[in-house]
């Protein structure tokens, strides 16, 4: 059963570094196993379905998979996709050094962008890497909602599940931290390195957040439940669960409206 604990890194007292220290590491794990590869085919589908070539990513942490899944689009899709990064609280600086190594089509928002809320003048399909399950049941309908009422496509991708493996996993997370930090944080930062190793604080805050998001992740069930709340009579659903790098998998839902009724992107 899905449990909506905290996590530390959502608390609005939060230090930015330590918020900085967790989501670089989030987005260097799905990097380094290649995690969100097998959503390619599906991701470039809902882009054809909406006649978009833009993905508007919500939550993007530290940038997230989303320079990886740009190139993969255009090389195993022939699909060119411009991507804007977004965030309620933006790293503008993993976010500069992403769009200085991604030659052109990647750039960002620096204001805060409210999942729930996104502003009408920001057009694109949305995209949620990894970030869905920080938000309870109501909150996520939001979401949804906001992305239908705006006649916008939305896909929702998750790594992290509610089994045995996952929780291990988020308890050996500080290995993680400490074999890789010189390599997580882009830019490179003293600062950083120190609450990593001198005072890891973040590490072991960290520890609990990994394991406090396997915990709130939603199945398939849990995702289909959702969908079916929303009121989009002319939308179209889809929930699955993909096989990714070793034994991981990815879990998804993604939506768009019927042929023709998508906002221009």
């Amino acid at each position: 059963m899905r449990s909506h604990l905290f996590e530390f890194h959502d608390l609005p007292w939060y230090p930015r570094v330590w918020r900085r220290i967790l989501t670089a590491y989030v987005g260097l794990f799905g990097r380094v196993f290649d995690l969100f590869h097998p959503i390619v085919p599906r991701l470039a589908h809902a882009l054809r379905q909406c006649n978009s070539t833009t993905i508007l990513d919500l939550c993007s942490g530290a940038s997230g998979p989303l320079a990886l899944l740009q190139r993969q689009l255009a090389v195993e899709e022939q699909l060119d996709v411009t991507v804007m990064l977004s965030d309620k609280f933006p790293n503008l600086d993993a976010f500069r050094h992403a769009v200085r190594n991604a030659g052109g089509t990647l750039g960002f928002i620096e204001s805060p962008i409210d999942a729930t809320a996104v502003p009408t003048t920001l057009q694109g399909f949305r995209t949620l890497f990894n970030a869905f399950h920080h938000f309870d049941p109501v909150t996520a309908r939001t979401i949804l909602h906001d992305a239908v009422t705006a006649r916008s496509g939305i896909g929702v991708f998750e790594y992290t599940e509610r089994s045995l493996v996952w929780y291990v996993s988020a308890l050996l997370s500080p290995l993680f931290f400490w074999l890789t930090g010189p390599f997580a944080i882009r830019p490179a930062s003293l600062t950083a390195l120190f609450w990593i190793y001198i005072l890891p604080f973040p590490v072991l805050f960290g520890a609990w957040d990994a394991l406090v998001s396997c915990l709130r992740t939603y199945s398939q069930e849990d995702l289909r439940t959702l969908a079916g709340t929303v009121a989009a009579p002319d939308y179209i659903w889809e929930v699955g669960r993909i096989r990714a790098f070793g034994g991981w998998h990815v879990t998804y839902l993604i939506g768009y409206p019927s042929a023709g009724r998508a906002a221009s992107a």
